[in-house]
């Protein structure tokens, strides 16, 4: 009875589309609603990480490699990373794995927007694929590594009293078996 009414009531109501913001109007899309897919807040904020001119490419000199890890590794995780890693009610999900995680930063300037420039070296060339792993899990998109350390900690914090209950449980067999001979 409950379900014909609520069918009623919400075929009854009004419903039309916006067409305010959308491909009817001929103009481009307003800043109504989220401003990228994953995420929130600015796209490109100033001091995002991934976005500095070293950033761009492996590092192939002493230099390059000291303002690689001082700008990318050694900063502190923003506000908006530590959300993202520890997550919130309404949260938007990819479905995949590693590489379709949406980018909380994510637009021209960033290294990977485009076709990502390969460094001039061999040596860079050769190793280029463990460079993109570290630099999208401690430098680019430091929240995805902060994620997995969320997920071993709950992991460890969640099986540790289940741990020390089977050593008393043992312990207490041990017991058992030496005072009560079969």
């Amino acid at each position: 009875m409950a379900l014909r009414q609520a069918c009623i009531r919400l075929a009854l109501r009004r419903a039309r589309p916006d067409l305010g913001n959308s491909i009817f109007t001929g103009s481009a899309q307003r800043s109504i609603g989220p401003k990228q897919a994953f995420g929130y807040g600015e796209v490109a904020p100033k001091g995002a990480p991934g976005f500095e001119t070293v950033q761009l490419k492996p590092p192939e000199t002493f230099t390059d490699t000291v303002k690689y890890i001082s700008k990318g590794m050694a900063t502190i995780p923003t506000k908006k990373e530590i959300v993202e890693a520890i997550g919130y009610p309404g949260q938007k999900h990819s479905a995949g794995g590693i590489s379709t995680v949406g980018r909380i930063y994510y637009g021209p300037g960033r290294y990977d927007y485009g076709r990502p420039p390969m460094p001039a070296g061999w040596f860079a060339n050769w190793f280029y694929g463990f460079w993109e792993f570290g630099h999208i899990m401690f430098v680019a998109d430091r929240w995805i590594a902060m994620r997995y350390l969320r997920h071993f900690l709950g992991t460890a914090v969640c099986f540790f009293p289940m741990w020390l209950q089977m050593q008393w449980n043992m312990k207490a067999w041990d017991e058992f078996k030496k005072t009560h001979a079969q």
